[in-house]
């Protein structure tokens, strides 16, 4: 829910400035609807839309199976979504055509130069937080090829794991300030772990919420860390601007993670699209969870 929430509330922001935002709506706090996909308050996007794919998944096969959920991404890139990321598509096209994921997704990296590390994979990465809550080990392998159904980048892959982790370690209640101490061992990607390490000390005016996996990590780890609670810190994410939906999406499933569904403003749970879904997924991913 953190994560649709997030996602929600900063689509409608996608692409601004964070100057550009300012001058238009100050600071953003409510689910405004518009911007450039003219959605609907409370909708989100492929950033959501690509979770629930992952997590129905997860319920129906009772496990992360990557054969499955890549199958699903492919048919729900024929359902015409409205935002697709040039990687995923790429990479998906190629598995629609008949190419096994493992070399569309090397290929649409060779492809693209090496530069397979936005945020496709990032975004949609936290029902594996949830369901290895419990098998740190299974938690990296499944983060790690999760992301590299679509997008083949160490770094990108990193950021699904270092994500993942902490969301892990939230929901077992680690406290905010023995989070980086035990997450950045674990990491072993060097752009992934220096960002995270750099991130406490950061100012505002060196965050970037980007399309790149590493800044949209740091600056989700950064506004969850700058702020006391769920409305604070996704309200914080959504006004850096740029790509606002996936910045609220992983700040959502951190803030989610760390403080619960109880914090979630009533308003913005309320005005979600298909809520009611969301809140089943979870509940019957935490089930398998559990069980591990």
């Amino acid at each position: 829910m953190g994560l649709a929430v997030g996602d929600a509330l900063g689509a409608p922001l996608e692409l601004m400035g964070r100057e550009r935002i300012r001058q238009l709506y100050g600071r953003v706090t409510e689910m405004l609807g518009g911007g450039w996909l003219r959605l609907e308050p409370g909708e989100y996007t492929d950033d959501t839309e690509m979770t629930l794919v992952l997590a129905r998944s997860i319920v129906e096969r009772g496990r992360f199976d990557p054969e499955d959920v890549v199958r699903r991404f492919v048919q729900w890139l024929a359902t015409e979504p409205k935002d697709v990321g040039i990687t995923t598509r790429t990479a998906l096209t190629k598995v629609r055509d008949g190419m096994p994921w493992e070399e569309a997704s090397r290929r649409t990296h060779e492809e693209l130069g090496g530069k397979s590390a936005s945020n496709g994979g990032l975004m949609r990465s936290p029902p594996i937080g949830l369901l290895d809550a419990r098998n740190e080990a299974a938690l990296v392998q499944d983060s790690l090829i999760s992301c590299r159904l679509t997008h083949w980048h160490d770094a990108a892959a990193w950021s699904c794991a270092a994500l993942n982790l902490a969301i892990a370690a939230l929901v077992r209640d680690t406290p905010k300030d023995e989070l980086l101490p035990w997450l950045l061992p674990r990491v072993d990607n060097q752009a992934v772990g220096e960002a995270l390490e750099r991130m406490p000390e950061l100012a505002i005016g060196s965050v970037r919420a980007s399309g790149y996996a590493v800044d949209c990590l740091q600056a989700a780890f950064w506004s969850y860390y700058t702020t006391d609670g769920f409305e604070d810190a996704l309200v914080t994410v959504v006004n850096l601007g740029e790509d606002t939906d996936t910045a609220g999406a992983v700040c959502g499933a951190l803030a989610g993670a760390a403080y619960g569904y109880d914090a979630i403003p009533s308003r913005w749970r309320d005005a979600l699209t298909g809520r009611e879904e969301i809140i089943d997924l979870a509940t019957r991913i935490y089930e398998l969870a559990t069980k591990q």
